[in-house]
């Protein structure tokens, strides 16, 4: 779970990233969260309706990417 999210921005290792991919691949409840994470974001970044500046919007994206890797509650 938490490597969902780096695995979402494409930055995760490669030995992670196949792990993921295996796990995915016979997980339909793993496979849900994240496509549902991936539609999530492209909604949020295609609407423009979040368009800050970059030191506004940078910390809020690192706490959101912080709690889909699960590192903050």
């Amino acid at each position: 779970m938490a490597e969902i999210g780096n695995y979402l921005e494409g930055e995760v290792a490669a030995e992670v990233r196949l792990q993921l991919e295996h796990h995915l691949s016979h997980c339909q409840t793993c496979t849900v969260l994240v496509d549902s994470s991936r539609k999530t974001v492209k909604i949020v970044t295609d609407s423009g309706s979040f368009d800050l500046p970059e030191a506004a919007f940078r910390p809020i994206a690192v706490q959101i990417m912080n709690r889909i890797r699960g590192g903050e509650k």
